[in-house]
């Protein structure tokens, strides 16, 4: 792709002069009303594991699960991991019986305690989360190990702020659990320099509630990858 903006690498692939967020609250993954955000997501990384097969997802700020929980209840036959830190994985490690609960802070956090075979056997989702760290290399490196390790794919979902809040608005996002958000390209263009590449990327609905296609999905590789 072209670059059309005057992106910061040293911001993340933002347009120069975008406002960060530096303390962003903690989000903590309650019910909110019934509405269920990104709801294609998790559907579509189903879909992909299939593509590969794959029977293993591992998910990247899992929250309290609820969508993946809801997954694995749809394809039983899919293994899941859920991987977050502090309140939310407390949670899922005291109410869920059904899957592997993994604590690790996504800001430090590069490697995981994790058996290679199940890694083998996996696809990556990270949905929505990549938008609340501070410092989000080191997910993405963590992303990268994975798929090193055997992971067929990475499955990403950020707000696109171009179909939000406009390309123009330069921060700090309306969210305050939110440190950013990336316009399609500047994202696009951060996803690469993580030495990972983009297979495929669309738009997809933000909720079920009438929110529009305003959420950025991104199915991710390493960068030469063949398969």
């Amino acid at each position: 792709m072209t670059r059309i903006t005057a992106l910061d690498p040293a911001q993340f692939y933002l347009a120069r002069g975008y406002v960060q967020r530096d303390a962003p609250e903690y989000f903590v993954d309650e019910n909110d009303a019934g509405v269920v955000w990104q709801p294609d997501v998790y559907p579509y990384t189903a879909s992909v594991a299939r593509a590969h097969g794959r029977t293993c997802v591992i998910d990247l700020g899992c929250g309290r699960a609820r969508k993946l929980v809801n997954l694995r209840r749809h394809h039983p036959d899919l293994d899941v991991v859920g991987v977050d830190y502090g309140a939310n994985i407390a949670w899922c490690q005291r109410n869920l019986l059904d899957g592997l609960w993994l604590e690790a802070d996504l800001e430090t956090a590069t490697t995981l305690r994790l058996d290679p075979a199940r890694i083998a056997r996996s696809v990556v989702v990270c949905c929505d989360v990549l938008e609340h760290l501070v410092d989000p290399q080191p997910a993405m490196r963590l992303i990268e190990w994975l798929l090193r390790a055997g992971a067929a794919r990475a499955v990403l979902s950020t707000p696109a702020r171009d179909r939000r809040a406009g390309a123009e608005h330069l921060g700090p996002p309306y969210n305050p659990s939110h440190v950013r958000e990336w316009t399609c390209e500047e994202f696009q263009f951060f996803v690469g320099s993580c030495g990972l590449e983009v297979e495929r990327f669309e738009l997809t609905r933000s909720d079920n509630a009438g929110g529009g296609l305003t959420t950025q999905l991104a199915v991710v590789r390493l960068r030469g990858a063949s398969e």
